[in-house]
Parts: C-alpha cells; structure tokens; sequence
C-alpha cells in the first residue's frame, strides 16, 4: 500500500512536470507572436503604412490588450483613419486601464462621439477632459473642447431632415472603392473631380490625379484622366478649379519640401486655342516652401473687378491649423498681392478647408471643425462676403450636413443643385467603414430666395445741369422729371448693426423700363444703394422677413437727382512729341478737371489723351499714353485717389480736326487740336465698404 502511493505520487509529479513543461513552451511561443506583432507594426509605423500597422497593433493587442501605450496608439490610428467605431473602442480601452495616464484620450474620445452622434457621451468625456488636462499656451484643446462641447448641445437639437433638400449617392460611375474628391462643375453636364489612378502594368500608382466625367440620359459616364497636361503621376494632383472666364485652371500637387515635410503648391494652366498648356507653379508670396498650399477657389472683387483666389494654407498668421485665405491679382503690377487671412466668422482655432466661390450670390462655402454649430466631423458652411468682410458663417442643414466629414461642396448657376464630399455611410468604401470619400448630388427643393424689383425715377436738379452747360458748354438737355432712369447702377449690400458692418453682396443696373432686380435670401436684411457718382445717393432698406417664394418684395420707386455721364473736352494743349505738363496746363486742371471730380465724388473718370498724325500709330500711343499718365500724377498730387483715375492713350487715331489742309499742306492749328486730352466718366466706386 505503501509503495503504492509512492508510485502515484511519482506519477503526480512527472505529470505536472510536462504540463508546465508544455504550459512554458507555449508561453514562450505567444511571447515570440507578441513580439513579433509589435514589430511589424512599429515598422509599418514609422514607415506610415497606416493600415498595416493597425492590423499588426490590433493582433498584437489580442495578446497584450493591457499594453495601455499601443492600445491608444491604436486608437490614434483609427482615429486618423475616421474608422470611428473601432477608435471608440480603444480609446474605452485606454480609459479602463488608466483614467489619467492619456488625458487627451477624453478629447479625441469626445469627437468619436460626435461622429457616432453619441451627443450627451461627447458633452461629458470632452467635460472630464476640461477637468484633467492641463492649461497649454503651445495648443489650443481646453478652448476647442468648449467649442465641441457647445457644438454637441446644438447637435442633439437639431431636427431632422424634413425633405427640402435631397441628397443622392451617383453610385460607381464616379465613385470608386477609395477615395474621390473636389467635385467641380464645368457646366450642368460636365464634372472634374479627383480620385485615384493607377497601373499596375505601368507600375503607376496608386496616385491622385484629375478625371472628367459627363452626364447623359443614362447617367454619369466617365471619360478617364482629365488633359495630360494637367495630370503628371508623379505627383498627386487635384482640386482643380476653373476661371469665370473659362481662361485659367487652378490646382494643386503635392511633394516633400526642404524639411522632408509633405506640402500641397497652387498651380495654373492657361487656355489658348482650346488647348490647356503647361501649367505653372504660382510663384511666392501664393505658394511658399515652409507650408502647403492648396484647394484654390476663384472669386472676384466688385470693386475692382480683379480675380480673387482662395485657397487653404497652415502659413504663420492664420486663426489655427489649416485657414482659408486670399489673394487678389494686381493687374497693374501683373502681380498676386500679399495674402491674407480671412476673418473670424469664417476661420476658427481648428481646421477650414475645401473653399467654394459662388460670384452670383457672393458667398463662400467652406468646411470647418471648429464652430459651435456642428453635427461632428467637417461641416458645410456659408458665408457672404468678397475680401475682408463676411457674414457669420452659417451651416447648411441636413442631410448635406451629417455626423461624418462633409465638405468640398460646389452648387451650380441655378443656386438649386450641387455636389460635395462625404465618408458618411452608404460611401463605397472599401470595408463598409468610414475611411474614405465619396462624390454626393443634392437638389434643393425648398424655397430660398426672394425675387425683389424697384424703379429709379429722375428728380430734376436743375442747377446741375446748368452749371455743367455753363462751365463746360455741353449742351445738356434737361430730364423730364420722374421720368425712368436706364443704366444706373444700383448695389446690393447685407444690412450690418453699423455702416462698417454692410457687406457687398450683389451689382445690377436698371434696364430701359428704370427697373432692376434682386434675388435675396429669406429672413435677411439688405440695403439697396442706387448710385449716383457719390451725389445724393439714395439707400433703402429691404427686408425680406416674412416674406416667401411666392411674393415679389416690391421696393417701389426711388427718386434721385442722376447725373449725367459726360464727356468733357479739356483744353489741355502739348507742344510737339511732348508730355509733360506746362505752368498753363496745371492751371488748365486746377479750374476746370479737379472741381468735376468734386462735382462726381466717387466717380471714376478717364483721361484720354491724343496725338497728331506725325510719328507712326505705335509712337503715338505711347506718346498719349504717357500724357494721359503726366495728367494723373498731376491729379494725385492734389488729393484726387488714384482708384479713380484711368490713363488712356488713344494715339492719332481720333482727330478732332484736320491735320492737313484740303490742298496737301499741313495745318499747324489742327494738328495743336488734335494734340489734347479729354475726359469722360467711365464708372464709379462704392460709396462705402472700399474694402470689398
């Protein structure tokens, strides 16, 4: 018996010696996977292979789920990658192993919940986050945590989609299973947009580049690449853009600049004989080697009539991150100007991008995340505005708007339909998940815009007209007085709390009949300014409050004392082949050209100057053009601005007499005539908002 339990004692120990034998063997191999899971993952990590590195994290974590730095490396990863739901879960795993460890966990964790409209979770972790992270001048997330905090109490308000405006998926005619993006209609039919192109055959790619696609009775139809010399596989390329006047193509390419830093430059490509040329990189200041620069938009100022582009830069002097800023091309100087930064109703602390110029109605569509008014990821917005004024940006409604990033929104002339950018559910995505961008239709079916009509009637100012007839003998008939007034130009502008605060919005003129229109948005207050080359001009206040689609606002009849655009003969002589100004040519501007200018206080008036026939036709207009320049130097020398003046040479191709007598011999008195300058009202500027 004894012997027995000796036996089964032995045989105890031999058995538990292999099962921890085995149990150490195992342990051993996990250990090696898990080692070797971590490796992989760090190295397609530092080598940013994204999707790599998440799957070898993941499965290293199936091993190691306490390992709390990788669980919230993962979570990063996922985060950068908008899988939403998977960086919701880690981020939880984070928070489990350690409440304090990764504060900003909180912070990222809270914008996870606005993506997956997890509103109320949103409002208390990025609360908990306000409460554990330290105060840091070097960044700005305690600030944008309040704002997402603000955002995600009017997230959970806000009503559902009630049908007014229709959102559609063009599905795979245009969409593909990874990326597309910049949507940007070349009329109703006809769309270029970015997507990725490659060939294996080739070994090109997988690279962004610009597609065209037309729209038939069946639907959309790609046609491929868009022309060659825009597209180069070299570099990813995109968001390109086209010119009101259809001449100049804008878009961006990407590279590695001196600090091996990934940037975005705005390139151009001009049209000459239907055929897009090479294009050019923009030279500085537009693009600059130490930031990117990218998503250009063109716009144009009313004031000037220059292009204005916008574009997407994280440069020094912006709000935060990635702001939207302008520049306007000098046509003088043939020259972009220095760029600026929009102000803050439309750039905030956090990022902005995918800008959109819409010239008719003067607004500018933009996304951002940093507002207070979001539903979570980028929203759409709206702004008024051309330069360095806008309206408080105000977001677009559902379902253009949704919890998931939305942006690079484009809307046809009709103002009713349009295109954006989502990776919102239903996208072609290539696991069903939220990583990538899909080209979106919308059609607004809703009312939005209010058709406006007024008249503008003359009121006779007698003296005016006598005093032109007087000084300058113009033979000036009187108007019948209230009779209609054709091509007076009346200006649009958003009502502000302050004469600083209107913002241009919309030019017109009135037609045979001395009626013009508007178009104007519900629920606004506007000012319409009926111009009058600064004299007496008439403003009135339209308010289209309570009013809907089906009502004309009728602004009625405005009565002004219009002046007439005049050409005045000025008795300015010069001696032969010369241009500078005489003692009595000075005195000739002094008493009769600078009292028309405070006569016509923002008119813009041109000083055209003319030769005799002697030269060739090419001397003369430079000859004239310089004497035209020598009379508007003289003008700004005595306080007249240079906005209002225009040098124009005509040369010798408008005689005013004979510069040869009707037998062959020269006449010396015609050819004194027709060596003159005249001037003639050719516009005027904004009677306020010159910064426009």
């Amino acid at each position: 018996m004894k012997n027995k339990i000796i036996l089964i004692i032995t045989l105890l120990f031999v058995v538990s010696d292999f099962a921890l034998s085995g149990m150490v063997s195992r342990n051993d191999s996990i250990e090696k996977l898990a080692a070797e899971m971590k490796s992989k993952a760090a190295k397609f990590d530092r080598q940013n292979d994204v999707y790599n590195a998440i799957y070898y994290y993941s499965r290293y974590l199936t091993y190691k789920h306490k390992d709390i730095k990788l669980n919230y490396r993962l979570a990063n990863l996922y985060f950068n990658t908008r899988e939403y739901r998977k960086a919701y879960q880690y981020y939880d795993s984070v928070i489990h192993l350690s409440k304090t460890k990764y504060p900003l966990t909180y912070y990222y964790k809270g914008i996870v919940c606005m993506n997956l409209e997890k509103y109320d979770e949103a409002i208390e972790v990025l609360t908990k986050f306000r409460k554990l992270y330290k105060e840091n001048k070097k960044d700005n997330y305690r600030r944008l945590a309040t704002v997402y905090i603000e955002s995600a109490t009017w997230a959970k308000n806000q009503p559902e989609a009630d049908g007014g405006i229709v959102v559609s998926h063009p599905g795979m005619a245009l969409n593909h299973s990874n990326i597309d993006f910049a949507p940007f209609p070349l009329d109703d039919n006809t769309l270029l947009y970015g997507s990725v192109y490659s060939d294996t055959a080739k070994k090109i790619g997988p690279v962004r580049q610009i597609f065209k696609a037309v729209k038939t009775d069946e639907g959309w139809k790609p046609t491929g690449l868009f022309e060659p010399a825009i597209n180069d596989q070299a570099f990813n390329t995109g968001n390109a853009v086209i010119s009101g006047n259809g001449k100049s193509l804008y878009f961006t390419r990407s590279r590695k600049n001196w600090q091996n830093a990934e940037i975005s430059e705005i390139f151009v490509s001009r049209l000459v004989d239907d055929v897009w040329q090479t294009p050019d990189k923009l030279p500085y200041p537009v693009n600059d080697e130490n930031y990117t620069t990218t998503q250009p938009a063109v716009g144009r100022n009313m004031r000037t009539g220059n292009e204005i582009l916008f574009f997407v830069s994280n440069r020094s002097g912006g709000k935060g991150g990635l702001d939207i800023w302008f520049t306007e091309f000098d046509k003088k100087a043939n020259a972009w100007k220095e760029p600026q930064d929009l102000d803050k109703n439309v750039n905030t602390a956090d990022d902005e991008c995918c800008p959109f110029y819409d010239v008719s109605t003067s607004t500018l569509y933009f996304s951002s995340k940093g507002r207070k008014t979001q539903l979570g990821g980028y929203d759409i917005f709206k702004a008024t505005g051309s330069t360095k004024k806008w309206t408080e940006a105000l977001p677009m409604p559902k379902p253009v708007n949704s919890p998931f990033d939305d942006y690079y929104f484009s809307i046809l002339p009709n103002n009713k339909e349009g295109y954006f950018t989502s990776n919102r559910p239903g996208s072609a995505n290539l696991d069903n998940g939220s990583c990538c961008d899909d080209i979106y239709t919308f059609r607004i079916n809703e009312c939005s815009m209010v058709y406006a009509l007024g008249t503008i009637r003359s009121s006779v100012n007698y003296d005016v007209y006598d005093e032109l007839n007087k000084k300058y003998h113009l033979n000036l008939e009187y108007p019948k007085d209230s009779s209609v007034l054709n091509n007076v130009p009346v200006e649009l502008y958003m009502a502000g709390d302050s004469l600083e605060d209107e913002i241009l919005v919309s030019q017109t003129q009135t037609d045979e009949t001395g009626k013009y229109n508007f178009n104007l948005e519900k629920n606004r207050n506007y000012k319409v300014l009926v111009k009058n080359y600064g004299y007496f001009e008439k403003k009135v206040p339209v308010s289209t409050v309570g009013f809907n689609c089906n009502d004309t606002l009728k602004i009625g009849s405005t009565h002004i004392s219009y002046l007439p655009k005049v050409n005045i003969r000025i008795n300015i002589y010069y001696a032969h082949n010369e241009y500078r100004l005489s003692y009595d040519a000075k005195a000739t501007i002094d008493t009769t050209l600078v009292p028309l200018f405070e006569l016509f206080p923002n008119a813009i008036i041109e000083i055209g100057s003319h030769t005799d026939s002697t030269g060739t036709d090419q001397y003369n207009i430079k000859l004239s053009q310089k004497r035209s320049e020598s009379v508007v130097n003289y003008l700004i020398t005595k306080g007249i601005s240079s906005e209002r003046l225009v040098a124009k040479g005509y040369g010798m191709r408008l005689p005013v007499a004979p510069n040869t007598n009707s037998d062959g011999s020269d006449n010396p008195e015609g050819r004194q005539l027709n060596r003159r300058t005249e001037i003639k009202i050719v516009g005027e500027i904004s009677a306020f908002n010159n910064e426009e």
